[in-house]
This record gives C-alpha cells, structure tokens and sequence, in this order.
C-alpha cells in the first residue's frame, strides 16, 4: 500500500487521539513507576586534580597539557580490581569489588587536569563512607604505580542531603516519547494489513466505479432514527419512533447525503421512463436495506411515483420499518395468490409505495429469476419512475444475479471500516460476470469531525437567512 506525503498527515490526523491517548498512557506508566518502583539512590563525589609546579608561562602551558594527559592514565588506573579491592577494604561495607566499580564513575571535568569520582548507592551513608575510603586510597593507589604522581582534593565528598534519582522527568519524558512512537509505528502498521474500505479516495483509487455519495456515521440504538422521513411530522406518529436524538444540524447533513446522491443518480442513469435500480452489498450489515428506504423516500419527495420492492427473499425486513405486515407481497404474486393491486401499499409518504417480500419461499432464488418476476417487472415499469429494489447480499448468496437482467443497474452500498475490500472485488467479479451496470458506490457510516458538521449547519442556517 503506497502512502503519499498528504495521506500520511490524513491519517495521522484521523488517528491523533490515539496518539495523545497512547502518549499519556506510557508517561503516566512510566511516571508511577518511576515514583513508586524505582528505589532511591545517593550520590557522594569527590573531585581530584594532577599537581605541577608552574615556574613560567611557557612550562605552565606546557605542565598543563602534559597534566590533562596523564589524567586519563590516573583515571585508568583507578578503574583496576586493585583499586576497588583497597577501596572495599578501607570502606569496611559488605561490597564486591565489582560491586564498588559497577557503584562507581570516574571522568574528567571540562577537558582539564580535574577529574570527578562519583559513587552512587541505594544508601546515603554507603555512598559517603565509600567516597571517604576514596579520597583516601586514589592517590596512594596512584603512587604506587607513579610514586612522583601529586594527587590533590579540589572538593571532598560529602553526605547526601537528598536523592540523587531516578530522574522522574528523563522517565516521564522518554515513557511519552515511546507511547508516541509506539502508536503511530501501530496505526501505520494497521494501516497497511487494513483491508477494509476507510475513505472515498481509496475506494475510488481501488476501482473504476464512481462513488455516489456517502452517508454519515451517528451512534443510534434505535436504526428508525435515520429515516430522512423523520423530518416530516406527520410521519413520525405513522412510523412510532421518537426524533432524533441528534440536533437540526445533524439531521440536515442526512438529508443532504442523501439528496447529493439522487443528484448524482441522475447523472449516471440518463433514460427515459422508469428506472429499475438494485441495492446491493457485499456482506449483510452493510446498511443496505435503510439506505434503500431513504433513498426511495428521497426520490418521491421530488414529485416521481417511486415504488420499494423486497427482494430479499430470505431476510426481507423492509415490512418492519413501517410496521406493516410481511404477508402478503412479491412471492404471493409470484405463486399466484394474490394479485399487484391488492399487494402493493401505499405508504403515508405521498408517492412512496412499498412491495414487502411475502411469505418465505423454499425456492428464492429460483422465484427471482422466473417469468412470472420478468412479467412482473414489466407491469411495474408501467407505473413507476422507479423502482428501488432491496436484494441479498451477493456474497451470501446469489438471489440478486437474476435480477441482474431486469434492471437499469447496481448501487453496491458499502460500510466505512467494515466492509473490505476483497468482499468487494468478489462482488464487482460477479457482477460483471452476469453483465451488471455498476452505477457507483455508496459508503455507509462515514467517520465526520464536529467541525465538519458544524460548518454544514452554519452553512444551511446562512443559506436560509439569505433567502
């Protein structure tokens, strides 16, 4: 998967909660552990210095580099297990030599002839008495490999009055760093084994099928909540569902989803007389059957005779939106026991009908491609400018490809983070076996920032004042 420099930023942006969340999780595990499970420690130091005598200038600049020199020799030889084992023999503490050189850090202070030794330990006093024994056994410990060497103490080591560590802030600092690191080494990673459709432009980089418009994602526990019918009032007492929970501004960016996609619509389906479009998915949940309906009540709210017929033979639920009965409708017909006039409703959207799916045949797929659903078809096209059909989802069965025949063309609707992109090449394969028109996509439960609907709400409120 190929990222450009823009989509990079995309998905960081898309992302950056995670990222702040991960941030302050690690600097807060860090922080508490720092301030609880990292014992204290104390630190003692005593500061050296190589002694010449300086009679001129020239020999004084010359003493002092040849002092800078040889302290890095001293410097060595107090790294030596000889040294340690006199310092743990003068110090009188139960360490190791190897303990004492691992508590131990020697180096040189600004390039000069100074050098510092430093011993930290978990105690105070341990760490005092340590430097004492030190101070003590450095130069003799010198002398005894240089007996002319001339050690002397700029700064005696003294008593901690406090802890030296741990650094709570260098680990706070580095636990926010790695949690930041981490999580955005994380999201590039799911990024790029992510399958699922999650923006538009990719799904439009991935196919040569045009994206229609898309529908965004609002929380609901109740689904009637997104009928775009909700807006009228004297459907909400039809449809015995509360309004939305959501505020105007919310409601309007439905409506206008949808109404961008009945515009769209048009475009890509220029012909005369009645249009027969199938709903389709990939994989059920797709939203399919919800969208399907507010399509079909956008399109009658434009004055066009608009009719919704089940097809999903096996799950129809579009009956249930409207709390109507399932029985009868299409298989009644189809098997003879009743007839299109006494089947099809006219629902209280003006110029809205709905056809629900009837009894559960054994045969639906069987049923789907029969004459007896050509025939009904053509009596259907008669009457309506459309005809919006809800159908199974291709990847769960086949129910839908003979239908392929009788219609003007596929609406694939599509679910942002669930549907992926192998279901909807499998789909896309099929259809183009069985000689579908592909009409575009449809994107389901698209992810849209407050700001963005903010400024749709200012927008239409603007819009509305104006005129």
């Amino acid at each position: 998967m190929e990222l450009s420099l823009l989509d990079i930023v995309n998905l960081l942006k898309r992302r950056l909660k995670y990222i702040l969340l991960s941030t302050i999780l690690f600097l807060s595990i860090f922080y508490i552990y720092s301030k609880f499970y990292i014992s204290p420690t104390y630190t003692s130091a005593v500061k050296m210095y190589v002694d010449t005598d300086y009679s001129t200038t020239a020999a004084a600049i010359n003493d002092l580099a040849y002092a800078q020199r040889v302290v890095v020799t001293y410097i060595n030889i107090l790294r030596t297990n000889k040294f340690f084992q006199s310092v743990s023999k003068e110090c009188g503490l139960n360490y190791s030599s190897g303990q004492l050189s691992s508590m131990t850090t020697i180096q040189v202070v600004n390039s000069t002839e100074i050098f510092q030794i430093s011993v930290t330990t978990s105690s105070a006093k341990d760490s005092y008495t340590i430097i004492q024994a030190i101070q003590k056994v450095a130069p003799e410990v010198i002398q005894s490999v240089k007996p002319n060497a001339e050690i002397g103490i700029v700064d005696p080591g003294v008593l901690p009055y406090g802890p030296s560590g741990p650094d709570r802030k260098r680990y706070t600092l580095v636990g926010a760093f790695l949690g930041m690191v981490l999580s955005v080494i994380a999201i590039f990673l799911i990024e790029i084994i992510n399958d699922k459709v999650n923006s538009q432009n990719d799904l439009m980089k991935k196919y040569d099928v045009p994206v229609l418009g898309s529908i965004p994602n609002f929380s609901s526990s109740n689904w009637k909540k997104f009928l775009i019918s909700n807006n009228i009032p004297f459907i909400n007492k039809f449809l015995r569902v509360k309004k939305p929970v959501n505020k105007t501004n919310t409601k309007f960016i439905i409506n206008e989803s949808y109404k961008s996609i009945r515009a769209n619509l048009r475009f890509v389906l220029r012909k005369e007389g009645c249009k027969k479009i199938i709903m389709n998915s990939p994989i059920p949940n797709d939203g399919k059957s919800t969208t399907s309906i507010n399509m079909a009540i956008s399109l009658a709210q434009t004055g066009a005779r608009v009719l919704l017929l089940d097809c999903d033979l096996r799950r129809g639920i579009l009956h249930q939106f409207f709390n109507l009965k399932r029985v009868p409708g299409i298989t009644d017909i189809l098997t003879g026991i009743t007839n299109d006039k006494a089947t099809i409703i006219n629902t209280s959207i003006e110029n809205l009908h709905l056809l629900t799916m009837g009894s559960v045949p054994p045969n639906p797929s069987e049923l789907l491609g029969s004459v007896q659903m050509e025939e009904l078809i053509d009596r259907l096209d008669k009457i309506y400018d459309y005809v919006i059909i809800d159908t199974p989802p291709v990847n769960a069965v086949s129910d839908v490809l003979n239908l392929i025949k009788l219609a003007d063309g596929v609406i694939l609707i599509v679910k942002e983070g669930v549907t992926s992109y192998t279901n909807i090449s499998e789909a896309i394969n099929k259809y183009k076996l069985s000689g579908a028109n592909i009409l575009g996509f449809i994107i389901n439960a698209v992810s849209i920032e407050s700001t963005n609907k903010s400024k749709y709400y200012k927008y239409v409120k603007k819009d509305s004042k104006n005129g």
